[in-house]
């Protein structure tokens, strides 16, 4: 299993979160077996997973068993691939939850108070401008920030490199935090953060716990109900974008979506427009 993961990592370039989940997938099957599971016995196992887990947990788990199974067949490891055919849990397609123009506008309309406020107030222009996931903007460095082409560098899923655009107004806060407040947050560190872009109160790299705190503290102080996350205002930034008119491609792009197939679902969150546009062009509408 070691060496699976192994591979995962550095063959195929999975991020580090899907090995680690892939990781908890296969200890949870292989917890209590004296020897490889048979095919029955994985069965039994995604079965019973299905009355206490989520589809999405399950599928995932389906993968990871697939994978290993098959890694281990290509590495003359086992003699046949018993996961052959397995298909994980039916997942139903899930429209993002985006949040309205009227509460983006809100959480970001707030003036920050003190120096983690402008740095917290940095992060959620940045989440919201680029759609960013909020593993790429933890990962984020100094020299992310490409300032005289409005661009933003990010590290993606597989580490893939992409640049999104990024609007003036959180280029201006990015500039305000990086000359006023990130070096004082450096000389906290007692250890040398590097340039990771934004730092903790000790001057440590930021995490995906801290940035989802403030983007749920900003949603509360604002007056925002409705579920608020840094996915949110990933989907919030495609579904505004696509309901402007964006052309998919670039939008996909943006996102960093490996299949477009991925992005086309940002098609069918915005039915108000497309009864417009039907009113609008159509002969009889």
């Amino acid at each position: 299993m070691a060496d699976f993961l192994v591979h995962l990592g550095a063959e195929l370039q999975v991020s580090r979160n899907t090995v680690a989940a892939y990781r908890s997938d296969l200890e949870r099957l292989l917890a209590e077996a004296d020897a490889l599971p048979t095919r029955e016995q994985i069965d039994r196992h995604l079965t019973g997973m299905l009355r206490t887990h989520a589809p999405a947990s399950v599928a995932r788990a389906a993968a990871a068993i697939r994978g290993f199974f098959r890694f281990l067949h290509a590495e003359g490891l086992a003699e046949e691939d018993v996961t052959e055919g397995l298909l994980g849990a039916k997942l139903e397609q899930k429209l993002p939850k985006a949040l309205s123009r009227r509460h983006v506008e809100a959480m970001m309309r707030r003036q920050p108070t003190g120096d983690l406020g402008v740095r917290d107030h940095a992060i959620l222009h940045v989440l919201y401008a680029t759609g960013c996931r909020v593993s790429e903007v933890t990962g984020l460095r100094t020299t992310s920030v490409i300032e005289e082409h409005r661009m933003l560098r990010a590290y993606g899923k597989g580490n893939k490199e992409r640049l999104v655009p990024i609007a003036d107004a959180a280029l201006a806060r990015l500039r305000i935090y990086l000359q006023e407040v990130r070096p004082k947050l450096r000389r906290r560190a007692i250890c040398d953060p590097g340039d990771v872009l934004f730092l903790s109160r000790t001057g440590r790299p930021l995490d995906r716990v801290r940035v989802y705190q403030v983007v749920k503290a900003a949603a509360a102080a604002s007056g925002v109900d409705a579920a608020c996350s840094p996915h949110a205002l990933r989907h919030s930034f495609a579904t505004h974008l696509v309901a402007g008119g964006a052309d998919l491609r670039s939008v996909q792009e943006m996102l960093g979506h490996a299949s477009l197939q991925t992005t086309q679902v940002y098609t069918h969150v915005d039915h108000e427009r497309l009864r417009e546009v039907h009113t609008r062009l159509h002969p009889r509408g």
